[in-house]
């Protein structure tokens, strides 16, 4: 087993997006209630990524072959040492042209500042937050895992920005 650098001290981000062509789906295990995606970087290299129950699609869409996504993977999980790599997808983003907000998949601090210090965000109470089934999640973001969806930030160090969505990623705490 590989494990990644320990990115606590908040110059990495916790979670690493691939972004490419959905390759191919097959089951993975459990009858068919675990998928392997095997994905296309624009480079010509291969990553895959283990779906199960627990993964969050942002835009709740079927994923299929020949489509265009981001996975995102936890940097301080194991990975086993295989070609190509496989990693376990906690977010998995379908990329379209229509879609114009971005997101940001990261730990965020008592601050709100995500792990790596280049996002800041900045509560509304316009912001809708929930957990990954789509409940509303009432308890503070404060020290949790978060997919942020938001349209613009400013341009410093860290960037800010008043999301108009929030995911809390509870299982993966």
């Amino acid at each position: 087993m590989y494990y990644p650098e320990d990115n606590s001290n908040g110059l990495f981000p916790v979670f690493m997006p691939v972004t490419g062509v959905i390759r191919s789906i097959t089951d993975f295990s459990n009858g068919g209630c675990v998928k392997l995606f095997s994905v296309v970087k624009k480079d010509g290299t291969v990553n895959d990524f283990i779906v199960d129950w627990s993964t969050y699609f942002t835009e709740n869409v079927p994923l299929r072959e020949g489509m265009v996504a981001t996975f995102y993977y936890n940097t301080n999980e194991p990975a086993v040492l295989i070609y190509p790599p496989q990693f376990k997808a906690v977010v998995a983003e379908p990329l379209n042209s229509d879609y114009s907000q971005k997101i940001k998949v990261d730990y965020f601090n008592s601050d709100f500042v995500s792990s790596d210090n280049t996002l800041k965000i900045n509560m509304d109470p316009e912001t809708k937050v929930y957990l990954q089934n789509g409940q509303y999640f009432n308890g503070s973001i404060a020290d949790h895992n978060l997919v942020v969806f938001y349209d613009s930030a400013t341009k410093s160090i860290p960037a800010v920005t008043t999301p108009k969505k929030i995911v809390v990623l509870c299982n993966n705490n």
